[in-house]
């Protein structure tokens, strides 16, 4: 997991191809999901409610990078240093066409709080537990997931010149 502020990153010309994708995304300010580069690298605008981190599971992807950005509200996501294996024996879920597994089991956790501008990276196996209230507080946020193929990252994280 990474983790920023977009306000903290580098000017624009030292942007990698990813921070291209993040600041394209955050312009764009869509709704549902937006096509950046076919099939390879969308963004998912999301308006969802935050709850008590008890009540979240750990998820993980096998083909997708995720970037969580905070648009609007705070955000609590929990990580492992932990990557997910098939052939672990973990209890898990996995929903082959939407690129999403879940842990059925508590794991040990750190967390990230987030707030507007704030945003966590995660590789495809890393496990993550997305909308955790913060302060155990829920509210209701707007964020973006942007979805990068992991046959298209290597791109994306390389010094653009």
């Amino acid at each position: 997991m990474y983790c920023g502020n977009i306000n903290d990153l580098p000017s624009k010309e030292y942007d990698t191809p990813l921070v291209k994708y993040i600041r394209q995304a955050i312009k764009l300010n869509g709704s549902g999901r937006v096509e950046l580069e076919k099939d390879m690298v969308f963004a998912n605008f999301d308006t969802s409610n935050t709850e008590l981190k008890q009540h979240r599971k750990f998820e993980y992807h096998k083909d997708f990078l995720d970037v969580h950005v905070i648009l609007t509200g705070r955000e609590t996501i929990g990580f492992t240093p932990k990557k997910f294996h098939d052939n672990s024996n973990i209890k898990h879920t996995f929903d082959t066409d939407k690129d999403l597994g879940f842990i059925e089991e508590n794991l040990p956790c750190c967390y990230a709080s987030l707030e507007v501008g704030d945003f966590a990276v995660f590789l495809p196996g890393e496990l993550h537990k997305p909308l955790c209230a913060t302060d155990d507080i829920p509210m209701e946020i707007k964020k973006i997931v942007l979805k990068v193929h992991k046959d298209f990252y290597r791109h994306c994280l390389s010094i653009s010149v």
